[in-house]
């Protein structure tokens, strides 16, 4: 799948031995077109923007390629592995295998993360049962009576403090506490 950011206007013919492209866009600054080729990937970009990015019918030797920024185009010269004849100049089967991979590669990592953060929640909440569970009575009344008291920002173990006073509610620094609407 030929991606771009807008559409560019392309051309190609092709030789027993190369395939000229030629993409048509005007004034482009020739410092900030920038062709990266594969042997069966092509990309081109001028500066942020991607004119064409696709997968290659066939195989080119990508430390062959020649291009030319002329004030209406850009004409890129791609030498063929083989002089075998391209029936097209993109690979869509491959660009289409290429997103979807990409798209799965996306969600993995996304999945991959969520877990990481379900593991690191459960380390603290398995810290707290554990502290708990361990903990003497006067401490398992003080952990009760500091988190309710202070609407679950103030957590302590010292019976002797949190038993003469009522906790008051103490939000992190860089936050507010804001009670819920009922």
């Amino acid at each position: 799948m030929a991606s771009s950011s807008a559409v560019v206007k392309l051309e190609y013919y092709q030789t027993d031995t190369k395939v000229v492209v030629t993409l048509f866009e005007k004034n482009l600054e020739e410092a900030k077109v920038n062709v990266m080729c594969e042997p069966k990937k092509l990309k081109v970009t001028a500066g942020e923007r991607i004119l064409l990015n696709t997968s290659l019918y066939g195989e080119i030797l990508s430390d062959e390629v020649i291009y030319l920024v002329k004030p209406r185009k850009v004409e890129i010269t791609l030498k063929k592995k083989n002089k075998a004849h391209w029936d097209v100049l993109e690979d869509k089967q491959k660009d289409e295998e290429d997103a979807k991979q990409a798209s799965t590669d996306k969600w993995s990592n996304m999945i991959r993360e969520v877990e990481k953060e379900e593991e690191e929640s459960k380390d603290v909440n398995g810290l707290f049962q554990k502290i708990f569970a361990n903990a003497d009575d006067d401490a398992k009344r003080a952990m009760l009576k500091s988190y309710s008291e202070s609407k679950g920002t103030v957590l302590s173990t010292n019976w002797s403090e949190i038993g003469k006073k009522t906790t008051e509610i103490k939000p992190p620094d860089s936050m507010e506490y804001v009670p819920p609407e009922l």
